[in-house]
């Protein structure tokens, strides 16, 4: 029979039967996939030791008994000598408290001589009447099953802990191998690390008992036998949380798994993945919390270390016109800001056909933006290196309503030139800001803006273009002129 079957027919649960098994008193035969397969016999054994047991026989009174070291008789009238005793004992503790309080004494007047000798004195089975007068039966005692963890927080920031590492090192990894987070789905991320966990965790219990975050709480695992929890069974145990812990992620069914969970903690019971393992606990202490949360801090910090240097550039410090075109395209490639076009190693700008065909100039395109030679880059070069990249342009007497200037290269621009170099900001929050910053500048009319490493300019003259008055627009007046320059500096003072 199974496991199942047989809690079922015992009445004893799954949880104490794996604690005798550990103790060597059950030696249920295996069936040729490895399951447990009791027989008849088994659940026989298994009765008599849930009845023994319950009359208060010791595990080594009943292996004695299982070995032939020791018979029924004399361990049951050892067993009746020491409930006699227990009875006694109990009886003379309670004519003490009686006579005790009969006197009226306060704590300051006890004399507590001839009250200890009372207690004290050998207890004898008979003594007080006949002890199996109030006798009632007891439960299985609560040694007798395997040791598990019942905190539910506990065990929830444990789990965390693990997950989130694991997620952090799949988003650096992808982020060091060049891939950009916010191009990844956050589904193929969480499934990845269900999957990653899956061989994980087996591994670390295996190896150590223990995994970081259960470590960094006190806590570990065993087998029945005290040692660390095989591979295999580690695995099946990590599928058997998955579904009755977290429902494989599955909306409103993990929710209900995961309360189901906690009311299992509630009620001091093993959960259903843990009836195979011995989950050992430390005593709480605040520098579990405390070390739980400089962990948590370190790893975040990592990860946020490996996507900031992921968003630097290939080529660093001072860099060619060449070298600065490689870091553009990278840039473009990396932050999705590049479209069809790309600078050459001169610097300027090809577009590479979707069908992957020979590279053309935009010149040679129908349909490129009546405005690409504003668009186009002008480098100031010192001792070999760009110091400097200007655009620069002028459109009148156009019928547009307006002109879209090419202001958002500007942005690029500084992060293909500056984010390499020392002073910049290394930090993706920092350079987030940076290009806050640069964004909320005012690009109608022209501004000067110093940030760590660069200056950015802007120059804007404009006059006869429309503009929003009262219900709507002003039409386009004739003579209409627009002329920019932005010029993005490296600030070496």
């Amino acid at each position: 029979m199974t496991s199942k079957e047989m809690e079922a027919r015992s009445g004893v649960p799954r949880a104490n039967i794996r604690y005798y098994e550990a103790e060597g008193l059950l030696a249920p035969a295996r069936s040729g996939n490895g399951y447990r397969d009791y027989s008849e016999e088994d659940l026989r054994t298994l009765e008599k030791i849930k009845l023994l047991r319950r009359l208060g026989v010791t595990i080594e009174a009943l292996r004695a008994l299982r070995d032939g070291r020791a018979e029924l008789s004399a361990v049951l009238d050892r067993r009746l000598a020491e409930v006699g005793g227990e009875q006694a004992a109990l009886g003379r503790v309670e004519r003490v408290c009686g006579d005790l309080r009969r006197t009226g004494t306060t704590f300051t007047g006890l004399d507590p001589g001839r009250y200890l000798a009372d207690l004290d004195a050998p207890a004898l089975p008979g003594e007080g009447g006949p002890w199996w007068e109030k006798a009632s039966a007891s439960a299985l005692p609560e040694t007798d099953r395997l040791p598990t963890v019942c905190s539910a927080s506990r065990r929830l920031f444990a789990r965390m802990f693990d997950e989130m590492l694991v997620r952090v090192l799949i988003a650096s990894g992808l982020c060091l191998a060049g891939i950009n987070l916010a191009a990844v789905s956050s589904f193929v991320v969480s499934l990845t690390a269900v999957v990653l966990l899956a061989f994980v965790e087996p591994l670390f219990l295996r190896l150590w008992g223990t995994t970081p975050g259960k470590a960094l709480l006190g806590m570990r695992l065993t087998g029945p036998d005290g040692k660390n929890v095989p591979y295999t069974e580690g695995l099946a145990r990590y599928f058997l949380m998955m579904w009755y812990g977290q429902g494989f992620e599955i909306p409103v069914w993990s929710l209900i798994q995961g309360y189901r969970s906690v009311r299992r903690c509630w009620n001091d019971e093993p959960q259903p993945w843990d009836v195979e393992v011995a989950y050992i606990a430390k005593p709480f202490r605040a520098r579990y919390g405390v070390g739980l949360v400089l962990a948590t801090l370190l790893v975040l910090t990592a990860g946020e270390a490996a996507n900031s240097w992921s968003q630097t550039p290939p080529n660093r410090g001072d860099v060619t016109v060449a070298e600065f075109a490689e870091n553009y395209n990278r840039q473009a490639d990396y932050l999705d800001f590049g479209g069809r076009a790309y600078l050459d190693e001169d610097g300027q700008w090809q577009e590479k056909p979707e069908d992957g065909s020979q590279i053309i100039s935009l010149e040679d395109l129908m349909d490129v933006n009546p405005w690409d030679d504003a668009k186009a880059f002008h480098y100031t070069v010192e001792d070999g290196h760009v110091t400097a990249v200007t655009m620069s342009g002028t459109f009148q007497n156009t019928t547009a309503m307006w002109v879209e200037t090419p202001d958002s290269y500007v942005p690029q621009i500084v992060t293909a030139l500056v984010w390499g170099r020392r002073e910049a900001p290394f930090w993706s929050l920092s350079r987030q800001a940076q290009l806050r910053e640069q964004e909320e500048a005012d690009w109608e009319r022209g501004f000067t803006l110093h940030q760590p490493g660069v200056i950015i300019t802007a120059e804007v003259e404009q006059t006869g273009f429309c503009y929003f008055q009262g219900m709507g627009w002003q039409p386009v007046e004739e003579g209409n002129r627009l002329s920019f320059t932005y010029t993005v500096a490296l600030d070496n003072g």
